[in-house]
């Protein structure tokens, strides 16, 4: 009998997309260029969300307050929660309806150096990630629209679906789809558990075995 082939060796853990240092003056650099275009992004926002004007600008600012304090936690991260952050896996979003949530669920990925894909149909969003791919290495964050059917078909190339923001009868299809192909869901939470998230809790939910060390 011939010789059994040796087993091929397990698949590296992901890399994160830059060093922490650099994941904060990219997401900085990001939201000094929102900020810059700021009367655009509220008319995006007012646009696509179909709000006031008001809202729209209450949500821009927050966007650009969220994109700052993401780029002061980019470092910290993998002083708290060591373990995961070494190797934080490439994660597929399915996005809250409003602005500002979807911002800071992409900043928290893209601080923790995950690799994202944010499933959102908002053209505001798609300016947004816009300007974030612009800061950060080819890869690093895209959008997708979000319909089942186009998430199901980015299942090879992520490790985790972050499903906290779904709608719990609209999704469950695809959630059920996911954990079938193997890839690790975080179920629905109730919007005022959602909305009651710290940053940390928010972005340990992310990473695979994440310990917080304080």
């Amino acid at each position: 009998m011939g010789e059994t082939a040796p087993a091929a060796p397990p698949a590296a853990p992901p890399a994160p997309v830059l060093d922490p240092a650099h994941r904060g003056r990219a997401l900085l650099a990001a939201a000094a260029e929102v900020e810059a275009g700021r009367t655009r992004f509220v008319d995006r926002v007012r646009r696509a969300h179909r709000c006031g004007i008001t809202e729209a600008v209450t949500q821009v600012d927050g966007c650009i307050d969220a994109v700052v304090r993401w780029a002061g936690w980019a470092d910290k991260l993998d002083l708290l929660l060591p373990a995961a952050a070494r190797c934080p896996p490439p994660v597929a979003v399915l996005a809250p309806e409003d602005f500002l949530p979807t911002a800071r669920v992409l900043c928290a990925a893209l601080a923790a150096g995950a690799r994202c894909v944010v499933a959102h149909d908002s053209a505001a969003v798609a300016a947004l990630v816009e300007v974030l791919a612009a800061e950060f290495p080819a890869g690093a964050v895209a959008r997708t629209d979000r319909d089942p059917g186009t998430v199901r078909g980015l299942l090879g190339g992520v490790a985790l679906l972050d499903a906290r923001a779904a709608r719990a009868g609209y999704d469950a299809d695809l959630r059920l789809a996911c954990a079938e192909a193997g890839v690790r869901v975080l179920p629905p939470l109730p919007e005022e558990e959602l909305l009651a998230l710290g940053d940390l809790d928010l972005v340990a939910g992310l990473l695979t075995g994440a310990t917080r060390t304080v």
